[in-house]
């Protein structure tokens, strides 16, 4: 046979092999290589880095691979700020930042990337890269670096303006643009470098409209007390441990001054009346709800009418929201009512003045208001005297009674009289119905809200009882019958939190806070002096304590005042979620210590130790998958080797 005729047969049989071997292999998907995990990596830069005497319209940086440059638009910070934003742009392997103006003479320019340059395959950041260069014969080289927080919560604050200003006057803030910037990163770190020498004020605001100036009232800002005089020095150290030198091997480490500067960021408390909102809720209500506080200078009229003790206002505590009800039922069955408030307000010279605001308040609802009740007949065929209006009264009272708690009630109206002695409260089991002896007083800052006080008896059932018109509202109407059939919690149920403070210099506000984002205040305390502070009647659950410096004792938080040159007040943390075990204690020793480096880092134990244990678990289960991905590679292996015998 010639060869030539025998090359069908070799493919044939070449085929065959293949499928045997195949047929044989492990089956599974086929291991790739190792998942790129390097950045890229930065070959040339033109200019060079610390370059002088700079005088070209771009830079330009040439790496080892493409690289994805999506994110360096909005995240570039250059300093000294540019007046126009520079194009960026790729050019094969290269990244180049076109300055679309002009650089200033004689002058340090730094380029913050951060992390926004990336590879363009697996996204690897060439983390925090920075770059700087000279247009003069000088190199700049000083720094300023610290934090900015929250000053209400310690919270970082992430790609927050810092500024610095060569000019110290007061205004320069809010009229010039900066001198030198940075942008803080996830932590609230910010470093400016490349500074020269001089005297500086430092400031830090959000820049809602990328003015690169404060926006007084409508931005937040963080300012340092005092004037910033960046300097170096060199610390040397020499090496004795090198030999056959003549000299001593000279090393060490350049310092940079002042050291970090912490800086709490606060919105200012300015005043800036208007009227926000108005409704007329019901016929009988209406509501008004400022941006400022109208205590002593809000006053309402009628428009073209005439009617005497006509309303009752109640107002919030903080006097910037007002209900104002309409007493007189004659005008409070009119439509549409004309009023003119009038309350102070601020001209453009900072002065007071009378400001008037005529309003239209209507109302075309139902007359019949929720709250009340018509007493109906007997049966629909009787006919009988028109049903009685009754309004119903509301209670805080649940299926479960916290032993610390009152028993608050609260009428939806105005109450012209509540009688004390139709409010009775019992033991459930007691047949007799003997009233117990409690306390019940009208609430001295809420409206409409009375208060039963009493010595509750765990695990105690008891009836609360108020009769039928035992509260009269303003309109005369009065309530229905209102009986709650109530049970006290158990006592063990509860556990407490035990703060014993040392050190304590100044008024101290202890709270307890609900453990999410709100910082609900669950209970607060104050305290002048070393001692402890308790808080009881906890549910099981996880908490959180934090303290208030109340430096003005006016027994709450205060912001700052850039125009008054004062900072917010301090707070700290205990930096550990409090989980709160049935009738356990948990004891807390604080030191108290006004450490402005202070950061929140609070850490929950018991998530910790989940994630831990989750992370073992994950660790355990791709160990095991290897070493099953190992041996069913060794099980093919062998499967081929006996077929190749």
């Amino acid at each position: 046979m010639k060869f030539e005729g025998k090359i069908p047969l070799l493919i044939v049989g070449a085929l065959a092999w293949i499928v045997i071997i195949s047929s044989c292999a492990n089956q599974g998907m086929p291991v790739g290589g190792p998942r790129d995990s390097l950045p890229p990596l930065l070959l040339n830069t033109q200019p060079k880095y610390k370059a002088l005497d700079y005088s070209g319209d771009n830079v330009r940086f040439t790496f080892n691979e493409y690289i994805n440059s999506d994110k360096v638009s909005e995240v570039l910070v250059v300093s000294p700020p540019l007046t126009k934003r520079p194009t960026i742009y790729t050019k094969s392997k290269t990244l180049v930042v076109q300055f679309n103006e002009d650089l200033k003479d004689s002058t340090t320019y730094s380029m913050d990337f951060k992390n926004s340059i990336s590879d363009n395959n697996e996204n690897n950041p060439f983390e925090k890269f920075r770059f700087s260069f000279s247009t003069g014969d000088t190199y700049d080289s000083l720094r300023v670096a610290g934090r900015v927080l929250n000053s209400f919560n310690l919270e970082p604050l992430e790609n927050t303006l810092v500024m610095l200003h060569e000019n110290l006057h007061d205004s320069a803030v809010f009229k010039l643009r900066p001198d030198f910037i940075a942008k803080t990163d996830e932590t609230g770190l910010f470093m400016i470098d490349n500074i020269p020498p001089g005297k500086y004020n430092l400031f830090a605001i959000n820049d809602a409209n990328a003015d690169l100036m404060y926006n007084e009232g409508a931005e937040e800002i963080a300012f340092c007390d005092s004037l910033i005089v960046p300097y170096a020095e060199f610390d040397e150290t020499q090496d004795t441990l090198v030999s056959g030198l003549d000299s001593f091997l000279i090393s060490g480490y350049t310092h940079f001054f002042p050291g970090p500067v912490f800086m709490r960021y606060f919105s200012e408390d300015l005043f800036e009346q208007f009227l926000d909102s108005y409704n007329r809720e019901s016929k009988y209500k209406c509501n008004f709800i400022f941006k400022e506080s109208v205590k002593d200078t809000f006053e309402v009229n009628l428009v073209d009418r005439q009617a005497e003790n006509w309303y009752l206002l109640e107002p919030n505590s903080k006097m910037d929201s007002i209900a104002l009800w309409i007493t007189d039922t004659t005008l409070a069955n009119i439509d549409t009512l004309k009023l003119e408030i009038s309350y102070f307000q601020l001209d453009t010279a900072k002065q007071l003045y009378v400001q008037k605001d005529t309003l239209e308040l209507r109302f075309t609802g139902s007359d019949e208001d929720s709250s009340r009740k018509r007493r109906k007949p007997k049966g629909d065929e009787e006919e009988g005297p028109p049903p009685v209006p009754q309004f119903n009264l509301s209670t805080n009272i649940g299926t479960v009674f916290e032993l610390n708690e009152d028993i608050v009630i609260k009428s939806p109206e105005p109450v012209e009289s509540f009688d004390a002695a139709g409010v009775k409260l019992y033991l459930t089991e007691d047949t007799l119905q003997t009233p117990l002896e409690c306390s019940f007083v009208k609430d001295s800052s809420i409206y409409r809200t009375f208060n039963l006080s009493y010595k509750w008896e765990p695990e105690t059932n008891y009836t609360l009882e108020i009769d039928s018109a035992a509260c009269k509202n303003i309109y005369g109407i009065t309530s229905t019958q209102l009986i709650k059939k109530f049970k006290t919690r158990e006592e063990d149920y509860y556990g407490r939190v035990l703060l014993n403070f040392t050190e304590v210099k100044s008024t101290i506000i202890a709270q307890l806070l609900k453990n999410d984002d709100n910082e609900t205040v669950l209970q607060q305390k104050t305290i002048a002096e070393d001692g402890t502070v308790t808080f009881d009647y906890l549910p099981p659950e996880k908490y959180v304590v934090k303290i208030i410096y109340d430096d003005n004792n006016n027994g709450k938080w205060d912001t700052g005042s850039f125009q008054d040159k004062y900072q917010p007040e301090k707070v700290a943390y205990h930096n550990e979620i409090i989980k709160v075990r049935s009738n356990w204690d948990n004891e807390i020793a604080w030191e108290i210590n006004e450490n402005p480096e202070f950061t929140k880092n609070i850490i929950d134990k018991e998530l910790e130790e989940q994630k831990r244990k989750e992370a073992e678990e994950k660790a355990r289960k791709e160990s095991e998958n290897e070493q099953k991905q190992q041996n069913n590679l060794l099980q093919g292996s062998g499967g081929s080797t006996n077929i190749l015998r």
